[in-house]
């Protein structure tokens, strides 16, 4: 699961400043569909404690159970839909009836200061939608009109989060007349938002049953631990080739720490990326280029240090500057005594596309800053000629999954007119627009690439986790000194962390790390 993009909402008269701006935070305001609002909670009942117990114990809650953990967070503003306006954040529905010709939906909404009535327009409109995703969708009469309806309010609330479990609601993101429900979220989507926010704001933390808070390292290394399961194979068999060679030797140990650290650091660069382009005011667009940077830098070095210990796992001891994945020599020595590594990490798998492309975007930030170019309102990022010749190269191959909309790429066609203007924080930035009536070029990838970085990373981060897990599991320890077949298979038990494994199970919906289905 990625983590979602932030759209504020189009209205803010009553909402200033944006939620992620740090000079004076708003709450994140929440709307919680019906049938989420109540159900088991995260730390009461079976999952009661199971968060903070240091044993493997059981104890996986879904999203929603854990969702509704966080709703009494002080920094969240909640509203659910009820029957009786009985607690701040109620919203009950009223009748439809007619204003001045037009058709009205009314409700109420009880507030610390109040209640106050509101409504939505055009009711007849949310009525023959609720028809079409009647029939679209297989659902019932009752289900469509209940959508329909629940989305609409959440417009008019102005929430930055409209959560629902429907998913053939969700599935209406996607059409082309989506971007009025851009704001509806999954739980475990909505979870990823809101463990983004609390961090943004300096609130690390776990709830269930009881808030428990985290020193930020300890909380990204915990997470970068449990993003990557087959870790704990190196991290075992370090310690085993401390245990067994003379003199105690922590080289396997440093650099698994190293790798770990790294994935840590990436994990809190991809916050800021996130974060800072979801108000993209005064010198946040640098800041956020600047965190792109070191993700990337941060990345790669992932991968760099990953070559490393597999050196040294399998003895074939090659001096440093030989040692990487894109190096022929040194990949087909893997071949004779690690064949499904070999094979994983080859030319043309997709491991070897995701560091392809990692390394393209990290090279060309060496020489030249990253800058920024906005098309429509949207920031992109803009990148060197000469990567986009190779990304450009890369995308006409038509590998599955890579394309310019996994990768957020945006094609700005030729024979445009480039207006320029001074842009604090980021130095300039420039707007192509077509000419009117200019032919569009046979070539779809004909012009110049600028990238959705968060649609970037959503793509990138995932795959490199993934990537580096795999590298982790199918590197043989055979060669380890003291090598015995329970560190192929490590328990995950009483592991060298401060709490369970389940504790894993919810840092990946904070984090929006994997699918959790």
């Amino acid at each position: 699961m990625p983590l979602p993009l932030y759209t504020p909402p189009a209205l803010r008269s009553s909402r200033e400043p944006n939620p992620f701006a740090r000079s004076q935070p708003e709450r994140l305001r929440v709307l919680i569909d019906w049938p989420l609002a109540t159900g088991l909670v995260d730390g009461d009942g079976d999952y009661q404690g199971y968060p903070f117990l240091g044993s493997g114990s059981t104890g996986y809650p879904d999203a929603a159970a854990v969702l509704r953990s966080y709703l009494g967070h002080d920094a969240l503003e909640v509203l659910r839909i009820a029957d009786e306006l009985k607690e701040d954040g109620d919203v009950v529905l009223g009748e439809p009836h007619p204003i001045e010709g037009h058709e009205t939906f009314s409700f109420q909404v009880r507030r610390p200061s109040g209640t106050s009535y509101s409504g939505i327009y055009y009711y007849q409109q949310a009525v023959d939608e609720a028809a079409a995703f009647t029939s679209r969708h297989g659902i019932s009469t009752q289900d469509g009109y209940d959508g329909a309806i629940f989305y609409r309010i959440g417009a008019e609330l102005e929430a930055d989060l409209v959560v629902t479990g429907r998913r053939w609601l969700l599935a209406e993101r996607g059409r082309p007349h989506g971007k009025s429900l851009a704001r509806l979220a999954s739980p475990d989507e909505a979870l990823a938002l809101i463990g983004l926010y609390l961090r943004w704001h300096r609130q690390y933390m776990i709830v269930g049953g009881s808030a428990v808070r985290w020193h930020p390292t300890d909380m990204r290394h915990s997470a970068a631990y449990t993003a990557m399961p087959a870790f704990e194979r190196w991290n075992q068999a370090g310690r085993t080739w401390h245990d067994r060679t003379p003199g105690g030797d922590l080289t396997i140990e440093q650099l698994n720490q190293t790798l770990l650290t790294r994935i840590s650091r990436a994990l809190q660069f991809r916050d800021g990326v996130f974060a800072l382009s979801a108000t993209m005011d005064g010198h946040e667009p640098e800041e956020m280029l600047c965190e792109l940077d070191s993700l990337l830098f941060s990345l790669v070095g992932a991968f760099d240090v990953s070559a490393r210990i597999t050196d040294c796992l399998l003895q074939i001891n090659d001096p440093v500057r030989k040692i990487g994945w894109p190096n022929l020599e040194w990949h087909r020595k893997l071949e004779p005594i690690a064949k499904d590594l070999y094979d994983y990490t080859a030319d043309g798998t997709q491991m070897h596309r995701v560091f392809k492309v990692l390394r393209w975007l990290r090279n060309s930030v060496h020489n030249e800053a990253l800058d920024l170019t906005t098309d429509n309102k949207t920031f992109y990022l803009t990148i060197d000629a000469e990567t986009q010749d190779k990304l450009r190269g890369f995308l006409r191959e038509g590998h599955t999954g890579w394309t310019t909309g996994n990768l957020g790429i945006h094609v700005q066609s030729p024979g445009g007119a480039t207006a320029e203007k001074w842009l604090p924080g980021t130095g300039r930035h420039s707007v192509t627009v077509r000419r009117s009536g200019a032919p569009r070029p046979a070539d779809p990838l004909e012009g110049r690439l600028a990238v959705d970085v968060r649609k970037l990373i959503n793509k990138i981060f995932p795959e490199c986790l993934t990537a580096l897990d795999q590298i982790m599991r199918l590197t043989p320890l055979t060669r380890v000194p003291g090598y015995h077949p329970g560190l192929d298979d490590p328990s995950r038990v009483n592991l060298p962390w401060q709490y369970s494994d389940t504790t894993g199970h919810r840092l990946r919906f904070l984090y929006g790390l994997t699918e959790l289905g």
